[in-house]
């Protein structure tokens, strides 16, 4: 039944782009043959028709056929049914998300699109109340970064199957879930990280990241690639994981994470000569510490961060080296994926697209400085 409804929607949606340049009162394709240009039955035709007619889209003659209503019913008819997209991230302030609204948006700008925009703060109960506040308002499509947190009840990912409204997941995988998504290669940028550090004779590297879930796992799953490819075994006590919890971290407790670790770690008798931080904000912490204990970024001990925040980068002293998320290509490329699924295209439901990041190299990671 789902799938019946999703095909005769789809079918609609043809019909709109079909009539919208045709004039008034011109008279459409039959039943027939319409159901023969789309392969489908009369059945999902009719049903598609039907509303259209109820909408003001089209108008049917008895005996005679169906024909198109004026330009202005039309037009109410696309910006009802093809002009709002949900875009579901958990804030729109920090990390990523800012950049991969902006990819968004640029393409809904381009489509005279509107968007609406929420922030979950990584809460399950917000994300769901949020989704069904955007089934109500009769958006057609929604692109979302899922919350980190999880509470294993994926029903309002269902009821937006059940609805027949297309759905982009971003930066990760909704579990349980079966939907197209576009994604970093987070494994790719922590293999990139480590072997700039590796490549500028640090050995004694570490690993630091705030949070342990599918995004820093990848990471660190990078660096171990990294390290094995240089011969050097992976140092467990170099090894900074903070357990999951359903307790959010915000960015003083992020920078705080990196601040305490590494001052930690630079007590070791053995300490490392270098850090990968999970994100720029841990990195930031780190960058702290490691003055802080008379030690030169770069010239002493290389730190690398993650997600190339350009407040962060620039306002430490000698640029932060750090890895490129590519957000603004995230936040595009789902935009772009989700208006061609609208179009009527098909896409695999389990498609991904994969987005890959750049190392974008400051002094704090070069062993000799930049003057």
């Amino acid at each position: 039944m789902n799938d019946n409804k999703l095909v005769y929607k789809k079918i609609k949606r043809k019909i709109i782009k079909f009539i919208k340049p045709l004039e008034h009162n011109m008279r459409i394709p039959s039943r027939i043959a319409l159901a023969k240009e789309y392969g489908v039955t009369r059945t999902t035709i009719e049903r598609a028709l039907s509303e259209l007619i109820g909408e003001g889209c089209i108008y049917a003659k008895v005996g005679s056929g169906t024909y198109v209503s004026d330009l202005s019913k039309k037009e109410n008819i696309k910006l009802n049914n093809s002009k709002k997209w949900g875009v579901i991230i958990p804030n729109i302030m920090y990390d990523t998300y800012p950049e991969i609204l902006r990819g968004v948006e640029d393409v809904a700008s381009d489509n005279k699109i509107n968007t609406f925009v929420c922030n979950t703060d990584n809460n399950p109960q917000k994300q769901k109340r949020y989704i069904n506040n955007l089934i109500n308002s009769d958006v057609n499509g929604i692109i979302i970064v899922p919350s980190i947190i999880e509470d294993g009840d994926n029903r309002i990912f269902f009821k937006l199957q059940d609805k027949a409204i297309p759905f982009i997941a971003c930066n990760r995988s909704i579990s349980g879930i079966q939907s197209p998504k576009v994604v970093s290669n987070n494994f790719y940028g922590g293999f990139l990280a480590t072997k700039h550090l590796l490549e500028q004779g640090y050995e004694r590297i570490a690993f630091i990241a705030n949070i342990y879930y599918s995004i820093s796992v990848e990471r660190y799953q990078g660096y171990i690639a990294a390290l094995s490819e240089a011969g050097i075994e992976v140092n467990e006590e170099y090894v900074i994981f903070k357990e999951y919890s359903s307790s959010l971290i915000d960015l003083n407790q992020a920078k705080k994470i990196g601040y305490e670790n590494v001052n930690k770690l630079l007590n070791l008798p053995n300490k490392p000569d270098a850090f990968f931080c999970i994100d720029d904000t841990v990195a930031q912490g780190a960058y702290y510490a490691i003055t802080e204990k008379g030690f030169h970024p770069g010239r002493d001990i290389g730190l690398v961060g993650y997600n190339n925040n350009s407040d962060i980068c620039k306002s430490l002293p000698g640029r932060l080296t750090s890895v490129d998320f590519n957000s603004y290509k995230v936040g595009n490329q789902a935009a772009k994926l989700i208006l061609n699924i609208i179009h009527g295209e098909k896409v695999k439901k389990n498609i991904t697209i994969v987005i890959q990041p750049e190392l974008k190299i400051g002094n704090s990671s070069k062993k000799i400085s930049i003057s």
